[in-house]
């Protein structure tokens, strides 16, 4: 019993130290003692607040309210119909906040370097982005061209994000982001949110409160992907690097999670082609479709208009203005989505939203549903 006060004596006294002095009770984490505990509760606040101090005040005073101990302030939004106001979010800590035990990784290697899975990959800040370009006959030797460049540049891991064909020629191509070991955390988005310039995203942050904890945040980014066009532009490095794989130095790889690159290869065709179909980009000549760091397909229409299609959680959360329907004849989910854009920018709207597809019972052609939103 006298050990586990102990403990927790040592502990809070830890947390101490990790504090920003403040006037309330509740007091201000760092960075890294934030990340490093586990949150009890989240909220949002909204005011007139001028700087960092005002945010920290007024968060410390709402902290107090929910017997929090300590605080982090995630997230900062200017209300979009008065500039004056702001809207704070924060994480609320308990005096005897949990601390966070970090796993041992336990994931494959290749040339010294770890793999991370998408899962892991998500929730860390890359350095850098990686493009090659090169014959890989096997799951193994993409891995390795992988891990070697990331390996060049100091990276502690690596997470192959697409890879396409090139031209029919058997080349592929392969975008990959690397990690430092100590890479910060990357703040995600959900997918619901709502979008933070719509009707319905003006009146949650007026509501405040876990309304508008509903809201899209600045600097958060989507938790379902990463954008590649913007890190090629963050990291200033669009290059993609031609390199030569063989057989006999890929298949030498030490994979240190108790799989054997010759177990590997065996299952490398699938992987492969499955890798290929489900990240190959349809290409069109018409206006692209691309995903956004809020993870939603935007239409870019011939003039230069751009709208947004939300996914169904997120129109669950709104009210549309006007809502349409058309028929025809389409293919892909991308005619559609190009069409009902252009058809929603026609009426005004900044989003939209497809509710329904209907199949014509005789002959190829689809009714399409589709809700608006300012």
């Amino acid at each position: 019993m006298k050990m586990k006060n102990l403990k927790k004596s040592c502990l809070a006294l830890f947390i101490l130290s990790s504090v920003v002095p403040f006037s309330y009770a509740a007091q201000e984490l760092t960075p890294e003692k934030a990340a490093s505990l586990q949150s009890f509760k989240e909220i949002s606040i909204r005011g007139s607040y001028y700087n960092e101090s005002d945010y920290a005040r007024a968060i410390s005073k709402a902290a107090d309210k929910q017997d929090a101990a300590y605080f982090y302030i995630t997230s900062v939004n200017s209300h979009p119909s008065n500039e004056s106001l702001r809207i704070i979010y924060a994480r609320l800590y308990k005096a005897d906040a949990t601390e966070l035990v970090k796993p041992q990784d336990n994931f494959r290697q290749f040339a010294g370097i770890y793999e991370y899975p998408k899962a892991t990959a998500i929730h860390f800040e890359p350095f850098d982005i990686v493009r090659l370009r090169g014959y890989f006959p096997t799951q193994v030797a993409l891995n390795n061209a992988v891990a070697k460049e990331a390996s060049s540049r100091g990276a502690y891991a690596f997470f192959i994000d697409r890879l396409v064909q090139v031209n029919n020629s058997g080349n592929q191509q392969v975008t990959a982001y690397i990690f430092k070991k100590d890479a910060p955390e990357r703040k995600l988005q959900p997918d619901n949110a709502i979008p933070y310039d719509s009707e319905a995203g003006q009146q949650a942050l007026a509501q405040g409160g876990e309304a508008a904890m509903q809201v899209e945040r600045p600097g958060y980014y989507s938790s379902s992907s990463f954008n590649e066009q913007f890190y090629a532009d963050k990291f200033n490095n669009k290059s993609v690097k031609d390199v030569e794989t063989t057989t006999d130095t890929n298949l030498a790889a030490a994979v240190k999670s108790g799989e054997t690159a010759q177990n590997m290869t065996a299952n490398t065709d699938a992987e492969s082609k499955t890798a290929i179909a489900a990240t190959a980009p349809v290409v069109s000549a018409k206006p692209s479709i691309v995903p956004q760091k809020s993870s939603r397909y935007t239409v870019t229409l011939p003039n230069g208009t751009k709208i947004e299609e939300l996914n169904d959680a997120t129109a669950a959360k709104m009210v549309p203005f006007d809502s349409i329907k058309f028929r025809g004849y389409y293919v892909t989910a991308q005619e559609i989505s190009f069409n009902a854009g252009k058809k929603a920018a026609e009426k005004g709207a900044k989003y939209y939203h497809i509710s329904r597809i209907a199949q014509d019972s005789k002959g190829p052609n689809k009714t399409i549903y589709v809700d608006l939103y300012r």
